[in-house]
């Protein structure tokens, strides 16, 4: 998080000077120079947890906060114990569908799959829930805003492969159904969702290679049995969810500020 604030600031702040010394001396390559430095920041605060990664990779930079270790490749945090290590693997959970938009037979179906699902894992599983109450004076204006949104991606894209047509049509109704709620005067709350898998190993790889392969296989089982989506998490958005084992938002609104 320090070197993606860094590497902004750095950028807003070149391009600043760029336009204060482009207007002193009438220079019309500082303006392109400051533009360039603009939009470089805007990339690396909304995307930095995509370049940075890349370039903590290329330079073999390793994060240590504490007695934890973030590998170069920031997709997981590994820590030195006893005889060996630990690492472990944070996995974010986006819900489309709810028992509640379903009957007592759709229910069973669900939650049977759930069951099974889970009883094939063979290691430990942690599923985390961050609840808050919706301030609905902006939220029905979102919703309708992301619902366009993927209304025009559907609309556009008119040959989606299977899975993501599939995920667009699931994406529709959640936001058709959450509109409906609220507007017959039901009180929605905001859910955040991340599941994390730890596995141990007697060396650094090992442990790293097992809980890969854990996340990949909890991904494949949680994606099928809750009809969600699972994304696996890195740098900035993996580091919030290890500081939230430890400290949550206070607020509603710290809670959306800290979501990268």
């Amino acid at each position: 998080m320090i070197m993606n604030r860094a590497i902004t600031i750095a950028s807003l702040a070149g391009g600043v000077l760029a336009i204060v010394i482009s207007l002193v001396y009438a220079n019309p390559l500082l303006p392109i120079i400051a533009a360039f430095l603009f939009t470089a920041s805007i990339a690396f605060w909304k995307y930095g947890y995509l370049f940075i990664p890349v370039l903590t990779k290329a330079t073999n930079i390793v994060e240590v906060r504490g007695n934890y270790e973030i590998p170069p490749a920031r997709d997981c945090i590994v820590r030195k114990m006893g005889g060996g290590y630990y690492a472990s693997k944070f996995l974010e959970i986006r819900f489309y569908e709810s028992s509640m938009d379903k009957d007592n037979e759709e229910k069973k179906l669900m939650f049977e799959s759930f069951e099974k699902a889970i009883s094939s894992l063979k290691y430990v599983v942690k599923i985390s829930l961050m609840i808050s109450a919706i301030d609905l004076s902006n939220h029905i204006d979102e919703i309708k805003t992301k619902r366009s949104s993927i209304e025009t991606k559907k609309s556009k894209s008119v040959r989606l492969a299977a899975d993501e047509s599939m995920r667009v049509d699931r994406e529709l109704a959640y936001w058709n159904r959450l509109l409906e709620r609220i507007t017959q005067g039901e009180r929605p709350v905001e859910i955040l969702a991340f599941a994390t898998t730890t596995s141990f190993g007697l060396t650094r790889d090992e442990a790293l290679s097992r809980v890969s392969r854990q996340a990949k296989e909890l991904k494949t089982i949680l994606s099928s049995s809750l009809g969600c989506d699972i994304r696996e998490l890195n740098d900035l958005e993996m580091i919030k969810c290890f500081e939230w084992e430890q400290f949550t938002p206070t607020l509603q609104d710290d809670m959306r500020d800290e979501v990268f």
